[in-house]
């Protein structure tokens, strides 16, 4: 039997703590839980939650992460650096993420998102529940249970969530005459409830309106009361950017509620194609033809069905089972634990020490780096490398000769590297020229694929660095079929206020998300309705700001300062 360590959940009682609690439901009686200095497996429901381990430890143990976002989001994240590094076996929860993973190079095992049943059933009385929740009892009913802001910032819509997409779809159904009212839940719903209210459509919040403030401790609901909601539902509506899950997706569905998503995550494994959408035309014309005679009922069984075969807590528990009984006849696991059977580590000493440094020092703070960049060879490289030069005169990091500094910058190598390197890319940059000890920044997710079509296989980021633009157009910008090297051309085009369309299915989806549309094979309609709805894209564009690069850059270092002696 292994000893296995468990990192903690979000300690919030949300989607990381049941993932964990799921995780160690399955595995009981399985494995022995240990602390992680006699750990022959550190098991984590989230990734991040291993900078809490001893780097000794780390390399010591085989290291297990599930992943509660796809990992092409997870590249937009400094600390994935060292995931990359640190995890010898992922644990992708949707056929999206398991595919991204392959894409990246990355060792992964397929076992997909899972409520509890037990949780989440129908419940026949419609009309009861919407008396208790004062939801009026004929109305046609669009739920959306998701967070809309961060808690640091009420008035922004959040980002992956994509509540301004919501609204959009329900100011065009407003407009088309429809009748119909939203149910909202759960904390952080400020942005929208004064959305609709301005928008005049009617909606009914359920949780404390009168907290202005940060209301995440009070408004969330327990499963019970979720439940209700969604029984009382006509439609749940995910108009999200990405999502590991969601588990709304797993949830409306057990409750036989219908379910209209973009096509992503786990709700792409489990819908229907009638219930997905890819522009607010295209969920508007669904909802209209529910609304007239219930075209989404056929959808309800099929997606029950699959709900019930795959992402129960049971399915979970056999997948795990299965993996762990495997796990010591695996290659890497055996190459582990034989380094650990000829290497002495003082376990519980490096952990304490580990703790200790991280609440009292923290990472060494980074002061100056070495500049190891030849200009001229590459146009877009040399624009690239200069904005980052500004970025670190902004944040006060003094820039110096290459081999001088603990961190290395790196664009076109002038000179050998030394200690720890980034190398900053562009589309066209040649891979040979890419150093083997390299962690690589490039602009878009596009570009990392294009490195490892190539054959390049080390760590990656993507930290995109926009230029910025007054000039505002409406025509598209049109990504060819097949057309690879267009990153920096997405985003000035973004930056330009000019819809995208590109290939579906293309990762140009990572840059352009709800700022314009994808097409198969002709682009002429995607094109036609990009003109037609082209103030509205814009208005659902998101382009990474300057700021944004400077965060990145900042909190980059802090994660490189963690390897500095």
């Amino acid at each position: 039997m292994l000893d296995v360590h468990f990192t903690p959940g979000d300690g919030m009682g949300w989607a990381l703590d049941e993932d964990l609690r799921q995780i160690r439901l399955s595995l009981r009686g399985t494995v022995r839980e240990a602390r992680p200095a006699g750990a022959d497996v550190i098991h984590a429901p989230f990734w991040q939650n291993l900078s809490m381990v001893a780097p000794e430890l780390l390399r010591r143990a085989f290291v297990i992460s599930h992943a509660d976002n796809p990992p092409y989001f997870y590249l937009k994240q400094p600390a994935f650096a060292r995931g990359q590094t640190v995890v010898d076996l992922w644990v992708a929860r949707s056929v999206e993420a398991f595919s991204q993973f392959q894409s990246l190079g990355l060792p992964v095992e397929h076992i997909p998102y899972t409520i509890d049943p037990g949780l989440f059933f129908p419940i026949e009385d419609r009309r009861a529940i919407r008396s208790e929740f004062g939801i009026p009892e004929d109305a046609y009913v669009i739920a959306n249970f998701h967070r809309d802001t961060e808690g640091a910032d009420l008035t922004t819509p959040k980002f992956q969530k994509a509540p301004e997409l919501l609204v959009a779809i329900l100011r065009r159904l407003k407009d088309a005459g429809q009748a119909f009212h939203v149910l909202l839940a759960g904390p952080r719903r400020h942005w929208i409830r004064e959305q609709l209210a301005r928008e005049e459509i009617p909606f009914t919040f359920v949780g404390r309106s009168d907290v202005s403030g940060d209301d995440f401790s009070v408004n969330i609901l327990n499963r019970t009361a979720l439940n209700k909601l969604y029984s009382a539902s006509d439609v749940y509506v995910i108009p999200s950017r990405w999502e590991g899950g969601p588990q709304s997706a797993m949830e409306a569905t057990a409750c036989r509620c219908k379910v209209l998503s973009i096509p992503l995550g786990v709700a792409r494994d489990i819908l229907e194609p009638s219930s997905l959408f890819r522009s607010v035309g295209e969920a508007v014309a669904v909802l209209r033809d529910d609304m007239k005679r219930a075209s989404l009922s056929a959808t309800v069984q099929p997606q029950f069905d699959r709900w019930e075969k795959s992402h129960t807590t049971d399915a979970m528990s056999r997948a795990l089972r299965v993996l762990y009984a495997e796990l010591p006849g695996c290659s890497a696991f055996m190459k582990k634990a034989a380094q650990r059977r000829e290497s002495f580590v003082s376990g519980p000493a490096a952990q304490v020490c580990h703790t200790l440094r991280r609440r009292l020092v923290g990472p060494k703070k980074v002061s100056e780096v070495g500049w190891n960049h030849a200009p001229g060879r590459l146009p877009a490289l040399d624009v690239t490398l200069e904005l980052v030069a500004a970025i670190l005169d902004g944040i006060g990091v003094r820039r110096v000769g290459a081999g001088r500094a603990g961190i290395e910058f790196v664009g076109w190598p002038s000179l050998p590297a030394t200690g720890v390197v980034l190398q900053w890319v562009v589309p066209g940059f040649p891979s040979e020229k890419i150093l083997k000890q390299a962690t690589v920044v490039a602009s878009s997710v596009q570009d990392i694929l294009n490195l490892r079509a190539d054959g390049w296989c080390g760590a990656v980021v993507v930290c995109p660095l926009v230029a910025e633009t007054r000039v505002i157009r409406d025509e598209p910008f049109l990504v060819g079929l097949g057309d690879h090297s267009q990153s920096l051309g997405v985003w000035e085009a973004l930056a330009s206020g000019r819809p995208v369309v590109y290939p579906e299915g293309s990762a140009y989806f990572e840059q352009v998300f709800h700022g314009g549309l994808s097409y198969r094979s002709e682009p002429e309609s995607a094109m036609a309705e990009a003109r037609e709805s082209a103030v509205e894209l814009r208005s659902l564009a998101r382009v990474p700001t300057r700021n944004d690069a400077r965060k990145f850059v900042e909190q980059l270092l802090i994660e490189l300062g963690r390897d500095l002696k």
